[in-house]
């Protein structure tokens, strides 16, 4: 099991994310019974859009990929499965035994508690709270690019990140502008008490001038202001070091295995 109960309020706010992407947009869809938890998002994408995760540790893990493939079969898409390290070890090995293949090492998850200084910013830069279709076109465009460095296609953010989804209740997306246009993004999202912080990005031109620091604190601001009591997210390799700089303690480990291919 998990050691910090902090984990798990984490992970729930990784779920509650994923559940809303995956219904506001048409062509998401959702399952959740048995104690399994099953998201397809607006895009094919397998890695992070379409997933299984286990609610119950009770569920046994030929359960869980038994139902993701019924699942992500109808739909035509491979799918990853996700699970805490320590907790869901079991449902991660059976997916491996199964052929399905880690995509990176476990991704820290990581809670702030409290809230955190506004960061300086360069003169020629400033953040805007996003309010308009062009403005969410415009942090789409920004995890387009910087998404890349990681092989994502950038069609994903763009059908992720969509006025439906980003001006709904409850989210609140930051982006930071310098003389060129828009140059990093990141985006807040609070459901029970606890703001999950997602879709952080710079742009690869202004990489390196600390603007994903500044972005993911007015994000944080953000959703405290939305009610959030606690900021959780789950943090990519370059994301990790910078909020740990910013005061977020590692509290667990997601796990995952992807399979690219649609169940037969």
């Amino acid at each position: 099991m998990t050691e910090d109960p902090r984990a798990e309020l984490a992970h729930t706010s990784h779920i509650d994310f994923f559940r809303a992407a995956s219904t506001r947009e048409p062509g998401g869809a959702v399952a959740e019974d048995g104690g399994v938890f099953l998201y397809a998002g607006p895009h094919p994408l397998p890695v992070l859009v379409n997933g299984a995760i286990r609610l119950d540790p009770d569920v046994a893990p030929g359960e869980v990929l038994s139902r993701a493939r019924d699942f992500f079969r109808a739909r035509r898409r491979g799918f990853g499965v996700y699970g805490l390290v320590g907790r869901d070890d079991d449902v991660i090995e059976a997916a491996e035994a199964a052929g399905m293949f880690a995509f990176g090492d476990p991704a820290p998850l990581m809670v702030l508690e409290g809230r955190i200084p506004p960061a300086e910013v360069p003169d020629d830069v400033h953040i805007e709270r996003v309010a308009t279709p062009e403005q969410v076109a415009a942090a789409a465009a920004v995890c387009s690019d910087a998404y890349s460095v990681y092989g994502m296609p950038g069609e994903v953010a763009t059908a992720c990140l969509t006025p439906r989804t980003t001006l709904a209740p409850h989210m609140a997306v930051v982006i930071a502008y310098d003389a060129d246009g828009p140059v990093a993004t990141a985006s807040a999202r609070v459901e029970r008490d606890v703001s999950y912080i997602a879709w952080v990005g710079t742009v690869q031109r202004a990489m390196r001038r600390g603007l994903g620091d500044a972005v993911t604190r007015a994000a944080t601001a953000a959703g405290l202001e939305l009610g959030g009591e606690v900021t959780a997210l789950v943090a990519s390799p370059m994301g990790a070091p910078v909020y740990r700089r910013m005061g977020f303690v590692d509290v667990g480990q997601h796990a995952s295995r992807v399979t690219m291919d649609a169940p037969t």
